[in-house]
């Protein structure tokens, strides 16, 4: 239904993926046309019990999406203490990022985030490191296939 809706609005859905059953599903929506366009798919690891951050996990995943559903982007979010280290392995590995204080409230062990925009201060200095320019919002919307404003 959700999809269904989506599509009808132009919404471009981003798909959280919590473990690998979820990356077929999301190929399976797209097959059926319930998901138009490349998938966006976003690995979401350090939650308990769910996918851990571990860099050979993320490959496998990653090359998992691709293989079955060509053209897909991603992303790989890291919950708390690890938010940077899904930064940054996602920049190595041709991904994108996501940040914020929905899921990290610590710029380090010993330091609270005065504000999501030094999260995201956090992560340009990343992209800067891994010469991975940051996205202006044109750009963005071009990778995600997204229409113009």
């Amino acid at each position: 239904w959700l999809a269904t809706e989506m599509r009808e609005l132009r919404i471009k859905p981003e798909i959280e993926t919590f473990d690998l059953s979820m990356i077929f599903q999301a190929a399976k929506l797209q097959l059926q046309g319930l998901i138009q366009g490349a998938l966006h798919v976003q690995f979401v690891m350090g939650i308990r019990n769910a996918m851990p951050v571990d860099r050979e996990v993320l490959e496998f995943y990653v090359r998992t999406l691709l293989r079955v559903s060509p053209g897909a982007t991603w992303t790989g979010a890291g919950i708390g203490r690890e938010q940077m280290t899904m930064a940054r392995w996602s920049l190595e590995l041709g991904g994108h990022c996501r940040t914020g204080m929905e899921d990290n409230v610590r710029l380090d062990k010993d330091t609270f985030a005065p504000s999501n925009a030094a999260l995201v201060h956090a992560v340009v200095q990343l992209c800067e490191e891994h010469g991975r320019p940051v996205a202006t919002p044109q750009q963005a919307r071009q990778l995600l296939g997204l229409a113009e404003l």
